[in-house]
């Protein structure tokens, strides 16, 4: 059997956790998936698996023969796509995975930006607020607010953005305008299901101190975009990422509320598994993404 290909079901039976969803995944049986790890037994003379009919473990030689072959899959990758890196052509595909609200608003028109440039590489994008599981669902790249989690990723902050809290017109002159963040627990703020502590707003003043209001509302929604479409009926005070409603800022559609102080800024991290390391499908998307995003109104590294 092919070495390289054995190595390649071997490290995607340890992600996946079965013979039978690799067997799946590659349109093969099961058995045949067993065939391959066995030849990779046989030739190493040792066990990389230790199965029974409910759980599939690695052994101790399995662990480090599973970190070797990463290293080996990566690199091999990496010496393919060197070729095409020369020729500014990347193939293949990019299994991308990110936010709903920053998908939509922001790295959709992006990427399709992107793929114009290239027409032998295909995208696969996913837009989904729950975490996603790179391995388990095949996710070769995930854009995310937060790194902690997933330190068996490679990844770098690829931009920050500045958030900030808005209402209608109507609603401000129906409840009044709030002068300080305190002046939020008697508003209506909409909330988003999955923020980190969404219950409350951390606002600093020029001095640099913090105020972390408690706020209430009774909508709550775990879509930006449909946060916003809330708060264009007035139903209330919205948090927001500026680039996503200067044109309703500009338009006095949206009034900017408490400019007197600032809202943590947000930071986007592109993280990806280690095998895409140093590929062209990986460096000329981040070499994009760095550029476009330099030019976005509001967006700086």
């Amino acid at each position: 059997m092919d070495r390289i290909t054995s190595i390649e079901i071997f490290v995607r039976a340890v992600e996946l956790g079965s013979f039978a969803a690799v067997a799946e995944e590659r349109d093969i049986s099961a058995q045949m998936v067993g065939k391959h790890i066995h030849g990779l037994e046989t030739s190493l003379g040792v066990k990389l698996l230790a199965k029974s009919t409910r759980f599939q473990a690695l052994t101790t030689a399995g662990e480090q023969f599973h970190l070797r072959c990463i290293n080996i899959l990566s690199e091999l990758k990496a010496a393919q796509e060197d070729i095409y890196l020369d020729l500014n052509e990347p193939m293949g595909k990019l299994k991308i995975y990110c936010g709903v609200n920053l998908g939509i608003s922001l790295l959709s028109p992006l990427l399709g930006k992107f793929i114009q440039q290239y027409p032998q590489l295909e995208i696969d994008l996913t837009l989904d607020n729950n975490p996603p599981d790179i391995y388990r669902d095949g996710y070769d790249l995930i854009f995310h607010d937060r790194i902690e989690g997933y330190e068996f990723l490679v990844g770098h902050q690829i931009c920050s953005y500045d958030m900030v809290a808005c209402a209608t017109p109507e609603y401000l002159q129906q409840h009044g305008i709030p002068l300080e963040p305190k002046a939020l627990e008697h508003h209506q703020c909409l909330r988003h299901t999955t923020a980190y502590h969404a219950h409350r707003w951390c606002f600093k003043n020029a001095a640099g101190d913090y105020f972390s209001p408690r706020i209430s509302s009774r909508f709550t929604i775990n879509s930006g975009q449909a946060m916003l479409a809330a708060a264009m009926e007035g139903t209330g005070i919205t948090i927001q990422p500026y680039f996503q409603v200067q044109a309703a800022l500009d338009s006095g559609e949206l009034v900017q509320v408490l400019t007197d102080y600032q809202l943590p800024k947000i930071e986007l991290f592109m993280l990806y598994k280690p095998s895409l390391r140093q590929t062209s499908r990986l460096t000329l998307l981040n070499d994009f993404l760095q550029r476009e995003l330099n030019n976005q109104l509001n967006i700086k590294y």
